[in-house]
């Protein structure tokens, strides 16, 4: 689920294993944590869903940089969300935040989710602030009873694809 508000940017750098190509660890990467559970659950989603593996390698070669954060509290409608941030030196920064509560395989497949949104973003430059990524998922996605709440066909099944790549 995509839910947009304004947001201010926390930086964030952090490390993983050996084993993702430098996609998680190299200085430049786009997607970012200082949660050391997420870094885990990135790396963990890299190695047993060939599609995780793929939005990374997708969202590390564009023009986004994605930070990913566990939170206690959400609208109680969503387990996740992006959020698009203020730019910063023509830089275009998203946050996801997922739910801390959920069971190991359901957050990996919601960041799966989540990063398709992200990918859903990033191949439209015209996306600056949060007027544009509102009119992109009005075009694209399906919105919710909630304001500003979109989400999209494509979101869903990579979530449900990752998913079922986790069971195996």
């Amino acid at each position: 689920m995509l839910w947009l508000a304004p947001a201010l940017l926390a930086s964030a750098l952090a490390t993983t294993p050996p084993g993702n190509g430098g996609l998680l660890s190299a200085p430049d990467r786009r997607v970012r944590s200082t949660d050391p559970r997420i870094v885990e659950l990135l790396e963990a989603g890299m190695q047993r869903s060939p599609t995780f593996a793929s939005l990374v390698k997708s969202v590390s070669a564009t023009d986004v940089i994605v930070y990913i954060e566990r939170v206690r509290e959400l609208p109680r409608t969503l387990a996740g969300r992006l959020l698009l941030l203020p730019i910063a030196s023509n830089q275009r920064y998203l946050r996801i935040q997922v739910r801390s509560d959920l069971p190991r395989p359901d957050m990996i497949a919601l960041i799966g989710h989540e990063l398709r949104h992200a990918m859903e973003i990033a191949q439209e430059p015209t996306v600056r602030d949060n007027s544009s990524m509102i009119s992109l998922f009005q075009r694209i996605g399906r919105s919710s009873r909630e304001t500003h709440t979109f989400d999209t066909t494509a979101a869903q099944k990579v979530g449900w694809r990752v998913r079922q790549e986790l069971a195996g």
